[in-house]
């Protein structure tokens, strides 16, 4: 039976029958795989039920977003954007900026505050055209040929004027410096900002409490002709706090009392002037 009968040699007789053996084995798994792919479940989802899918899909993201009150769609949203641990630790607002502060946190050029009281205002002095009448002078004389000469200190006189004699604890006074010629000729002079001062002192004029060249008012050569009998007039607007020479003391603000005003240029002092700080 297993032995080939035939005029063609054995081993033709064998490749036929391994040949048909295997045509039947590639049949049988052909049949099973068939019938496998027809009884098992499908998986995947053909081109015709995606489109079912996809509408499902959009219906539970439209529930979705009905419940959620701020609209958010969750597919879509930036983590970034709600972890609070990617902010920029360097980003800034720009809204309530406050003043540039020196390092000791006190606005550049007042000196440092007591506590509690008033950022200063600017108190450096500037012109002050006030309208104040003439002073009465002896007849002009004429100008040497050389031109006007250095006004000396009998040449002028120096005063001392406040807005109202009388302001509350808090007020911010304007305090001026009053410089003019009583001699009969024009004559010249340096009315430099560092040889200009207002100072405030007590009634008795035995402690200094204010000055305004302790804070600001660097020297700037000021070469006035000054015409007999015209005020020249300076001003500042003082805050009424103290303060001490290179402004390094803690400024505190001057109480109710009795005080007096004094400017000078150079070494020509002005006669007093009182004033009165009254409380609020």
């Amino acid at each position: 039976m297993w032995e080939p009968v035939g005029p063609l040699p054995a081993h033709v007789y064998w490749k036929r029958r391994w040949l048909a053996l295997a045509g039947v084995i590639g049949m049988f798994m052909v049949i099973g795989f068939s019938v496998a792919a027809l009884t098992a479940p499908s998986s995947d989802l053909g081109p015709q039920e995606e489109p079912t899918t996809q509408a499902a899909h959009r219906s539970e993201l439209s529930a979705s977003a009905a419940a959620d009150p701020t609209g958010t769609d969750p597919t879509t949203t930036d983590p970034t954007t709600t972890d609070p641990t990617t902010t920029d630790p360097t980003a800034t607002s720009t809204s309530g900026a406050t003043p540039l502060l020196s390092a000791t946190g006190v606005p550049a050029g007042t000196g440092p505050l007591v506590e509690g009281a008033p950022e200063t205002t600017d108190e450096s002095k500037r012109p002050d055209d006030t309208p104040r009448a003439a002073v009465p002078v002896p007849p002009t004389e004429s100008a040497p040929a050389t031109g006007p000469p250095v006004c000396t200190n009998d040449m002028i006189d120096v005063g001392a004027e406040i807005d109202a004699p009388q302001h509350t604890v808090g007020d911010r006074p304007e305090l001026r410096l009053v410089v003019v010629n009583v001699s009969p000729q024009a004559c010249v002079r340096d009315l430099d900002g560092a040889l200009q001062e207002i100072v405030v002192w007590d009634r008795a004029i035995q402690n200094r409490l204010w000055s305004s060249n302790d804070c600001v008012n660097p020297s700037t050569q000021d070469l006035r002709t000054l015409v007999p009998g015209q005020p020249v007039a300076f001003a500042v607007t003082w805050s009424g706090l103290s303060s001490n020479p290179g402004c390094t003391a803690p400024r505190t603000r001057l109480p109710a009392g009795e005080y007096t005003l004094l400017t000078r240029v150079a070494d020509r002092i002005s006669g007093p002037t009182p004033f009165t700080l009254v409380p609020r």
